[in-house]
């Protein structure tokens, strides 16, 4: 079990000194860590908005800051080019990223074509009857 928390202090200082240069990022990331605090504690009372939270303030604010605030190039302090940066990460990539991001954002069409999403939800009559539902909790309809 020693490797693997060696191995794992290694990739987390990885982490640290290749991807957290910027101040934008680091402050992002406070931002992002603040939030997930928040939606954690907001889950006992509204699930729903706690998702929300998560997925609209945190997860955005913390991936903005790699996509744009991070630099590219040659990582002077660091003597290490993008490419090898990216070879040695463990998850997410910024390819993987930028469709794994791509399929979160484009999710919501699924119920402009298919309201009920294949029978799951009730179907809404618009959008403020969809808004009001999220709202609520996103109620699968099912009898109590």
């Amino acid at each position: 079990m020693g490797g693997f928390w060696q191995v794992l202090k290694i990739q987390r200082w990885d982490d640290y000194r290749y991807y957290h240069h910027s101040l934008v990022n680091q402050s992002l990331h406070l931002l992002s860590a603040t939030s997930f605090v928040f939606a954690y504690v907001l889950c006992y009372w509204n699930p729903s908005m706690a998702a929300l939270v998560g997925w609209t303030v945190s997860m955005t604010s913390r991936q903005i800051g790699h996509f744009f605030f991070e630099p590219k190039g040659y990582d002077v302090i660091n003597h290490a080019t993008h490419e090898y940066k990216e070879e040695i990460k463990v998850g997410y990539n910024l390819r993987r990223k930028v469709v794994l991001l791509s399929i979160w954002a484009a999710s919501p069409l699924l119920l402009y074509f298919d309201p009920t999403l294949f029978g799951l939800f009730p179907p809404h009559s618009g959008a403020k009857a969809f808004a009001m539902w999220a709202r609520s909790g996103c109620s699968l309809g099912l009898p109590a």
